[in-house]
């Protein structure tokens, strides 16, 4: 029977606090960000042309954490989280003050804001493994699991409320404001980040090695045979799971028939589930975390993107179930990464980890945003449904055949 804890445990440690609460208005400000950024893709183009370009975008997003994640691993392992975090929360507000100027000025084109999304995706390449690195050097390890949920349940609080705040401000305020306002968000998480000692770990300070240190991390995970079914996992979610919310924009215009109001109601929908999840998530100890199966929550997210495609309106309620399986997803797959990585490898084995999260959804959102353009988008989601679902029979049906070779092999 499972063993049931306090769900904010983690909050009455005082650098988490102090962490916690800055990065959940930082988060308000993301994804007011990420909404206005998809708006703003998919009326830059026709209907027809308008998935194709939002999957070119999060695609050139997602090429910098392919090329650099690995190394950033290193680099995060060398200086330490914080001040690698510090550096990205600092790029990532002057990225968001120059689309407010540009967006403002009403000169944006799709050529700058493609150059915009690669810059950001270089912050981004180094912003995952280091927030994950920095709440695991601040926490201790009994508590990294309710850590991390409580950032997720933050992340998914900012996600139901982001996008509502998103439509509100353009109604009232401009597209531009919306940007300021992300912009602002990053001062009292940059002014908290300094008010937080870190111990500098003692093997920062032995000889550095960039290549060895980078094929040690590499090494370390190919390995170790958990982490390597962890991260494929994480690769079919990542590749079949995550276009569900990021092909949304197309998927409300086209096959939903809303407006930026809908789509936030829909995304508002998504994050209300993924706060429950992160709630369910956090209440449970680590212990228990780290053995859970996650296919059974790609299962999940599977179904509900297969409900959204048979009858678009469903959207509405399926987020929820979608935001709830994705929260406990991750839950389990970053908690057992973490876990399993010794303190100087948890850099690099976070950035392998980021690498696939950040690498392989734009990889899937770019493909599957064309062939939303050939198919029809609602067409495109039968298409990911199906995928997951298939997935997770397949690795029902290995396991099952496994158990028969050994139970054979016992036998004899």
């Amino acid at each position: 029977m499972a063993k049931y804890s306090n769900p904010f445990r983690a909050l009455r440690n005082r650098n988490y606090f102090i962490f916690w609460l800055p990065q959940s208005v930082s988060l308000i400000g993301t994804w007011i960000d990420t909404t206005l950024r998809g708006w703003v893709a998919v009326n830059l183009f026709a209907e027809n042309k308008a998935a194709g370009f939002i999957g070119l975008i999060a695609f050139l997003k997602g090429l910098p954490t392919v090329v650099l994640s690995p190394a950033c691993g290193v680099i995060i392992d060398w200086f330490g989280p914080k001040n690698v975090l510090l550096f990205t929360q600092t790029a990532d507000a002057l990225n968001a003050m120059l689309m407010a100027y540009l967006v403002h000025k009403n000169v944006l084109s799709a050529v700058q804001l493609l150059v915009l999304s690669v810059a950001m995706g270089v912050s981004q390449a180094f912003y995952l493994p280091s927030r994950n690195s920095f709440i695991g050097s601040i926490v201790p390890k009994n508590l990294l699991s309710n850590a991390l949920a409580l950032h997720a349940m933050i992340f998914n609080f900012a996600r139901m409320i982001g996008p509502s705040i998103a439509g509100f401000v353009v109604e009232y305020k401009g597209m531009g404001f919306g940007f300021v306002v992300n912009a602002l968000t990053f001062v009292p998480l940059i002014v908290s980040l300094l008010f937080i000692k870190v111990e500098k770990p003692v093997y920062q300070k032995i000889q550095r090695d960039f290549f060895s240190d980078l094929k040690a991390g590499v090494s370390y995970v190919a390995s170790s045979k958990v982490l390597l079914v962890t991260f494929f996992s994480m690769t079919v979610y990542a590749v079949f799971g995550m276009p569900y919310s990021m092909l949304m924009q197309a998927f409300a215009k086209s096959a939903v028939k809303t407006g930026l109001v809908g789509y936030g109601l829909i995304m508002g929908s998504m994050g209300l589930g993924a706060l429950v999840g992160a709630i369910l998530a956090g209440s449970l100890e680590i212990d228990q975390v780290v053995k859970f199966k996650e296919e059974y929550f790609i299962l999940w997210i599977g179904l509900s993107t297969l409900v959204s495609f048979l009858y678009p309106p469903a959207a509405y309620v399926m987020s929820f179930v979608n935001g709830a399986a994705q929260t406990i997803f991750f839950n389990i797959t970053n908690t057992r990464t973490q876990y399993l990585s010794p303190v100087n490898m948890r850099g690099r084995t976070m950035s392998l980890y980021a690498l696939i999260n950040n690498g392989g959804s734009p990889v899937g959102t770019f493909l599957f945003g064309l062939l939303g353009n050939a198919i029809g988008i609602r067409n495109t989601y039968g298409v990911l449904a199906f995928a997951m679902i298939a997935y997770f029979f397949a690795r029902n049906a290995v396991k099952s055949l496994q158990l028969d070779v050994e139970s054979l092999s016992q036998t004899k």
